[in-house]
């Protein structure tokens, strides 16, 4: 059974690792620039990865071909660089309620883009399950009555645009399938995430020097490299081939829940019973797309 689903779970490890950190890393990201902090933590995760590359994978890294490279950069630039430009961009000029229903729609255009571009089957059964895990995060981080805040149309379209990045990272990663393997994949991502982030990062040199950084600071940058760049892409990688596309996409709203849990189990933070229901909704969503129930019911029948 476990064998089975492999695909999905780890599929879902890689983002509860992503939404796992978020806490974790948001008071280095608030004193670090963002763009310093991104160029060295994909450096921490080239670092870790490289040798398991060449000890594990054998990789031979000056014989990868170009279409497995261009694989890699795609990767890098939408799951990386841009989702995280078009995030920041579009946060300032949005209030929380938008920016929590339109980032939660990322399951949504996975099945659109599915069913468009990789000729995956529309079924009813995946449109359903693709609403619960909608209905999951906008239940879960919609703020009370009276936080509105407020929106621009530029806000809005850039949020919008991190959405189609986080999207396009997984069509892109069943379109261009590669034969390279998980521990390289991730390598590679992060060795071009750190030379995409790097001339961004250069443009904020001159406000902050990285020797101002302090040991906590250094332990958050350590582990955001390892489990929000490296591990979780080696389970992404490992895992999306062995799954329909639009099943790995619900595996997104997983984001704001293990964020939540993390809140509550490392920082004091409560649970609502608002975030169980979101909970519940998303594990529900993940297990209509990838469990067959009628066969399941037929072949219980028959025995």
């Amino acid at each position: 059974m476990i064998k089975k689903h492999s695909g999905v779970i780890c599929v879902a490890i890689c983002y509860m690792l992503v939404g796992v950190s978020y806490p974790v890393a948001k008071e280095a990201m608030e004193s670090i620039p963002t763009w310093t902090f991104t160029f060295i933590t994909f450096l921490t995760g080239l670092a870790a990865l490289f040798p398991l590359s060449l000890m594990i994978d054998r990789t031979r890294w000056l014989n990868i071909p170009l279409r497995d490279w261009a694989a890699i950069g795609v990767q890098a630039l939408f799951g990386a660089v841009l989702y995280t430009v078009f995030l920041l961009y579009g946060l300032p000029d949005t209030s929380a309620v938008a920016a929590s229903v339109i980032t939660s729609v990322a399951p949504a255009f996975v099945l659109i883009f599915s069913a468009l571009f990789l000729r995956e089957k529309l079924t009813l059964k995946s449109a359903f399950a693709v609403v619960l895990a909608v209905l999951s995060v906008i239940v879960m981080t919609t703020p009370t009555a009276g936080n509105t805040g407020h929106n621009t149309v530029t806000g809005l379209i850039f949020l919008a645009l991190s959405t189609l990045a986080t999207a396009s990272v997984i069509i892109f990663a069943k379109k261009l399938s590669s034969q390279l393997r998980p521990i390289t994949m991730a390598t590679g991502v992060c060795l071009l995430g750190a030379v995409l982030s790097f001339p961004l990062s250069l443009m904020e040199g001159g406000s902050f020097h990285l020797s101002s950084i302090t040991h906590s600071q250094a332990i958050i940058v350590v582990y955001y490299g390892l489990f929000v760049w490296a591990l979780p892409y080696v389970f992404f990688f490992h895992g999306i081939w062995k799954v329909r596309a639009a099943t790995a996409g619900m595996t997104v709203a997983l984001v704001p829940v293990s964020a939540i849990l993390a809140g509550a189990l490392f920082f004091g933070e409560s649970i609502t019973m608002t975030d169980v229901a979101a909970t519940i909704l998303i594990v529900a969503s993940i297990v209509i797309a990838e469990v067959n129930i009628g066969r399941r019911v037929q072949q219980e029948m028959i025995s």
